[in-house]
């Protein structure tokens, strides 16, 4: 065992594999490792570094926010977050926006917003992956990352990604079906000819 996985499982609580490396600095698309050696970043973060690493407007927009104001909980607004949100609504055609930390959060965020229609069923797909909260795993299709954690939440249905099993299964008593376009965790299944796109 290298040093650095000594000092992770004595220092860290973690809940996934051990981490592979010890990045020290990134830059664009390339981040460095404890010993010097470079790689091509191809996860961004898991998709959320669009800028890549120390990209000079990101460096600059974080500090001067940083250097003006810093979290201020969900007590506050900030006219950043304002102005964000009302762009996100011009853009996109949509009624509001909901800030969150991760994909997790916005799936906890999804299961209460279906919970208050007072519609029964939730729908998901299998093999499917949605975050590691009680009630992103609750949704998530596959039993081997759930089933540590039973009992979750009940009710999910979980369905095969066929257009025929979403056809027999849609109702008016659905609340909602989850599928996200980019399964992360849950792989990169190819969604059969037929199935809804999700909405924007």
């Amino acid at each position: 065992m290298s040093t650095f996985e000594t000092r992770f499982r004595e220092a860290m609580f973690s809940y996934a594999p051990t981490p592979l490396t010890v990045l020290t600095r990134g830059e664009g698309v390339r981040v460095w490792d404890a010993d010097g050696k470079a790689y091509l970043d191809f996860l961004a973060g898991i998709a959320v570094n669009a800028l890549g690493h120390a990209h000079p407007v990101f460096v600059d927009a974080v500090s001067r926010q940083a250097a003006t104001l810093a979290h201020v909980s969900n007590y506050f607004a900030s006219e950043p977050q304002l102005e964000l949100a009302e762009r996100l609504k011009r853009l996109t055609g949509g009624d509001a926006v909901f800030f969150g930390n991760s994909g997790t959060e916005a799936m906890e965020a999804a299961v209460k917003v279906a919970r208050r229609t007072g519609r029964p069923r939730i729908l998901a797909l299998e093999k499917s992956f949605h975050g590691r909260t009680l009630g992103a795993l609750s949704i998530t299709g596959k039993p081997a990352l759930r089933e540590p954690f039973e009992p979750l939440l009940p009710g999910p249905e979980f369905l095969p990604t066929t257009v025929e099993a979403l056809e027999a299964a849609i109702g008016p008593d659905v609340a909602a079906l989850v599928r996200r376009a980019d399964q992360g965790g849950g792989g990169r299944p190819r969604p059969p000819r037929g199935l809804p796109r999700p909405r924007s």
